[in-house]
């Protein structure tokens, strides 16, 4: 079927089955909104009680979505792939097969992150059909009495989640990960034969233990909807009937277990439309695969291209044209704007280079969390060079490591205004008291002290805040006297451990590029650390995801761009010094 070229203003038919390709920039959010509203207006099917079903990606592409709809935001659900399931499978309908899973509905409150703490890996390892064929060194008493062997199926074990067998969704779990460091800071890895193949056999029981507990974790949602679904296909009518329209966003990151889920919902008669770019499919380490867009096929769907750029001025399409030869985009905007800045050299120089000219209207987008996070904290100790997590995951105990980390989150949170995921955080600390009301006002008070002697500890050896913790929150634990958790409590600073937790803040000013995907930006500064992630704008392909993800970058740019990379050969730079000012810092 040919693909027809479309602008971001063309109305199409309301009752047809679409996919859009269209790239950065290309107005689809405008486009779809549009076609939303000429569904409001013009549709016979939704009456006055049914709704138009729109999933995207992240939550910063749904408040843009509801932003611009204006009106009629009423009419239309716009969520998350997971909210949108939590919200009409799994909360509906799970206490159908709650009992058969043995998952306790009553207690269930939204869904959380997977933490694999020390209690619950005991628990299952117990009660383990393989535990007396586990042999030495992996035997079960030596796997719960040794630390480094629990911190290590730890890291393990938070990698569970479900992959399609045929039709059948199962449990898998990435040996990769299976990885603990030993008392003299040597890292080793579990042994397949002898240790993980023996425990796999039996992760369902895991999850068991969580799901007891009314315990729902992000990836257990596309796990209960896809049983539901396909277990109760009159779901799938309830669906239908109440979403006649169902449109996804970004459809190039949806994984295979999402994209089977869509297609259920999509094929029963509800008119459905994917957008996406091969070009911007960035999320392969969550499962995601670009041939999820290309080879999705419903009988009667049509193919459509927007080429236009709506985004960013003619310079910084020339970047993008240069960079992607599959696709060229024309400028609508029209205007011609400011020369792209190569900035050649440390960083953090680039940083205020481009802070300089921007002020505080700069995003700066990272390849890594801790660059990113060093950056938006405006750190002046020295940036770790290694994660710090990872060290103490081997050398600390599991309740105080995890103490530290939960209050180090709640403060992270708490100083960036999300009260509701800091006031979650610190309370892992509180349960232990039963008294719900007394729990709450233990919590408040915990985080209101930590906050109010931030600058008390923030720039001093993490010791301090450990002594704080023990004063505010958890007084039951002994002081560090000796050891390996003494000097690295001595040797690092709270700054420095913070920086390494992964604390995703799409609204941040300085942020990881795959948290930028869905937004733009009026300037912007990507920051390359090594020479050869430069090659992106050389090789003029986009086949390899590390050169997707930094073309996603770029093209976040509205009106100006920067990028930094600390050196650059001669014969690199005569490759592309026509596309940029360059400065050497």
């Amino acid at each position: 079927m040919p693909i027809a070229t479309i602008t971001s203003e063309t109305i199409i038919d309301t009752e047809e089955h679409f996919r859009i390709f269209a790239g950065p920039g290309a107005g689809k959010t405008h486009w779809l909104v549009n076609h939303m509203r000429h569904l409001l207006q013009n549709s016979k099917k939704l009456g006055a009680t049914k709704k138009i079903a729109c999933i995207t990606y992240t939550n910063v592409a749904v408040e843009t979505i509801v932003k611009r709809l204006q009106f009629g935001a009423d009419r239309i659900e716009v969520s998350t792939i997971h909210a949108f399931l939590y919200s009409n499978i799994i909360k509906p309908y799970i206490g159908s097969i709650a009992e058969e899973f043995g998952f306790n509905a009553v207690k269930m409150d939204g869904h959380e992150e997977h933490r694999a703490s020390r209690s619950k890996i005991t628990e299952w390892l117990n009660e383990h059909p393989g535990a007396p064929n586990l042999k030495n060194p992996y035997t079960l008493n030596q796997l719960k009495a040794l630390p480094y062997f629990m911190t290590g199926l730890a890291n393990w074990l938070s990698t569970v989640d479900y992959k399609l067998n045929g039709d059948q969704i199962v449990l898998s779990v990435d040996n990769r990960k299976a990885y603990y460091f030993m008392p003299d800071g040597t890292r080793r890895n579990f042994g397949a034969a002898t240790c993980l193949n023996i425990l796999s056999t039996d992760l369902l029981s895991y999850k068991k233990i969580f799901w007891a507990r009314g315990v729902l974790h992000h990836e257990d949602v596309l796990y209960y909807s896809y049983i539901l679904l396909t277990r109760y296909p009159f779901i799938v009518e309830v669906l239908k009937t109440k979403y006649p329209y169902f449109f996804i966003d970004e459809f190039q990151d949806t994984t295979p277990i999402q994209a089977r889920i869509l297609k259920l919902i999509g094929a029963n008669g509800t008119v459905t439309g994917i957008i996406g770019d091969v070009a911007q499919s960035i999320y392969s380490f969550q499962g995601a695969e670009p041939a999820q867009f290309t080879d999705y096929h419903l009988e009667g769907l049509k193919d459509y291209r927007i080429i236009d750029n709506r985004r960013s001025t003619n310079e910084i399409v020339g970047i993008l044209n240069h960079i992607r030869l599959d696709m060229r985009q024309e400028p609508l905007r029209n205007v011609p704007g400011e020369r792209c800045n190569l900035l050649i050299g440390n960083y953090r120089l680039a940083s205020e280079f481009a802070q300089r000219i921007c002020g505080d209207d700069l995003t700066i987008l990272s390849w890594d969390n801790i660059t990113a996070r060093e950056i938006g904290s405006q750190m002046v100790a020295d940036r770790p060079e290694h994660n710090l997590i990872e060290e103490l995951l081997a050398i600390d105990n599991s309740d105080r490591r995890n103490a530290i980390l939960s209050c180090v989150r709640a403060v992270e949170f708490a100083r960036e205004k999300r009260f509701k995921d800091a006031l979650k955080e610190i309370s892992y600390n509180y349960i232990h008291i039963r008294n719900k009301n007394d729990r709450k006002a233990k919590i408040l008070n915990g985080l209101s002290d930590l906050l109010s002697k931030y600058e008390e500890y923030h720039d001093q050896p993490l010791l301090d805040f450990y002594n704080h913790v023990r004063n505010d929150v958890r007084n039951n634990f002994p002081a560090i006297t000796r050891g390996k958790a003494k000097e690295f409590y001595d040797r690092y600073s709270f700054q420095q451990l913070a920086i390494c937790l992964r604390i995703d803040n799409e609204r941040s000013p300085s942020k990881t590029i795959h948290k930028s995907k869905g937004d733009e930006f009026d300037n912007v500064l990507v920051v390359l650390k090594k020479e050869e992630h430069f090659d992106f704008l050389l090789h003029q392909t986009l086949r390899t995801e590390e050169h997707r993800i930094f073309y996603v970058a770029v093209s976040r740019a509205r009106e100006r761009l920067f990028i930094s990379v600390p050196t650059l050969a001669e014969d690199k730079l005569q490759q592309i010094e026509h596309l940029f000012e360059v400065n050497n810092l």
